[in-house]
């Protein structure tokens, strides 16, 4: 059992390590010998958890992606109308992005199609099940453009993170999802 936690601990280190790797050097300059020595493991020890540099990657990818989705799910439980819930995803998501400025940089280094996409996509249709399909892809697209973009702005500090901001990002996105 000791062996079991002392596992998943260094796991977690070499996955905590790996977001500072990849937020410094990015995918293609990332070093499992950097994260070995961050965690102050031997450059051997990663593969024992993790068949490979791309693996671990891989890994980090997974962890911050089952973050934030476990975020949106209990905002999710919380509102019963989808255009209220899509809004506050995504009020949630950019609160999320603060929080861990260094989480967002990862995630659009992954190449991979972002978690408020996919909810984005899957509120549209409950919330739109009528509209013409390019129009509800629109709207989609603009509903995340407002989102990404405020976490950028806000993250930037070109944008004032404060009660009164939020709300105003939430106005602009409860705006789009009239009809």
């Amino acid at each position: 059992m000791d062996e079991e936690l002392g596992s998943a601990s260094v796991r977690e280190q070499l996955i905590t390590a790996g977001i500072g790797e990849l937020e410094t050097h990015g995918v293609a300059d990332f070093s499992l010998r950097r994260v070995a020595c961050a965690c102050n493991i031997s450059c051997a020890a990663p593969y024992k958890h993790f068949k490979s540099k791309e693996a671990l990657i891989e890994g980090i990818f997974d962890y911050i992606t089952s973050q934030l989705n476990l975020l949106l799910d209990q905002v999710a439980a919380v509102y019963s109308n989808p255009k209220t819930c899509l809004a506050e995803i995504c009020i949630a998501y950019i609160r999320f992005c603060i929080a861990n400025p260094h989480f967002r940089a990862v995630l659009m280094l992954s190449g991979r199609k972002l978690p408020l996409a996919e909810r984005v996509e899957s509120y549209m249709e409950i919330c739109f099940p009528e509209m013409d399909p390019v129009e509800k892809a629109d709207r989609g697209y603009v509903i995340r453009s407002i989102a990404y973009g405020a976490a950028l702005l806000l993250e930037s500090g070109e944008l004032e993170y404060s009660d009164h901001i939020i709300e105003r990002i939430r106005e602009n996105l409860l705006r789009e999802l009239e009809w």
